[in-house]
């Protein structure tokens, strides 16, 4: 490796009629490999545009669903609510399911 390195260098570099073309060539190696690393850069930058646009929809979608499983539990601690008399396991259900709302609505806060 030493030896092709010092020849490369020794005719390539160093020499007056092939250093122009060389340097020619490294310059063209560099810009190739600057638009290289520019396109997987705008590949990666859209990859993450499109990760963060599906994890919004995901995140739109368990937002409804919670929505949804707290006018759930709304309506049927109104209903229990309401109901003059109750069983001890309508109370025992009314009382859990007050405690899980508040769980629930605590998670928004």
């Amino acid at each position: 490796d030493g030896f092709k390195k010092s020849v490369k260098q020794k005719y390539c570099e160093d020499n007056p009629l092939t250093s122009p073309i060389y340097k020619s060539g490294k310059f063209d190696g560099k810009v190739e490999g600057y638009e290289e690393a520019s396109d997987e850069y705008e590949k990666k930058l859209l990859e993450q545009a499109d990760l963060f646009l599906q994890q919004k929809k995901d995140f739109l979608k368990e937002r409804d669903e919670y929505e949804a499983l707290l006018d759930d539990y709304d309506k049927i601690i109104q209903k229990l609510q309401r109901k003059n008399e109750k069983s001890q396991q309508e109370i025992a259900l009314l009382n859990e399911l007050l405690l899980k709302e508040r769980a629930l609505r605590k998670i928004s806060e």
